[in-house]
């Protein structure tokens, strides 16, 4: 549920925030006003929010490799990094190969849902 203001066990909530409640107290927020479920767009906004902190969290990750430790993640997980030497290639050829395979598997689950 998005939550408008703090329920009753008295966790601090922001408007907008996710939160689930318990179905008597999600009843209860919704009735007054203070929750409401999630829209298929505030779901959508609220996927790409996560992968865009997860995908800050990697760069984050990959910044603080060396260049030895990003040649042989990326081998390990069959990235043909195309020539990349320096850390900053390395890790930008790293970044597009999972923003293409998660593009890959959005689709894939789209098809799959149709």
């Amino acid at each position: 549920m998005l939550a408008y203001h703090t329920p009753a066990g008295g966790a601090e909530l922001r408007p907008g925030d996710v939160h689930e409640f318990d179905d008597a107290e999600g009843a209860r927020q919704i009735k007054i006003g203070g929750a409401r479920l999630p829209t298929k767009e505030d779901e959508a906004r609220l996927e790409a929010h996560a992968r865009e902190h997860a995908k800050a969290e990697l760069r984050q990750q990959l910044e603080a490799a060396t260049v030895d430790e990003l040649k042989a993640g990326a081998e390990q997980r069959g990235i043909d990094l195309k020539g990349a030497t320096k850390k900053a290639e390395i890790v930008a050829t790293i970044l597009a190969w999972m923003d293409e395979r998660e593009a890959t598997e959005r689709e894939a689950a789209a098809k799959a849902q149709k």
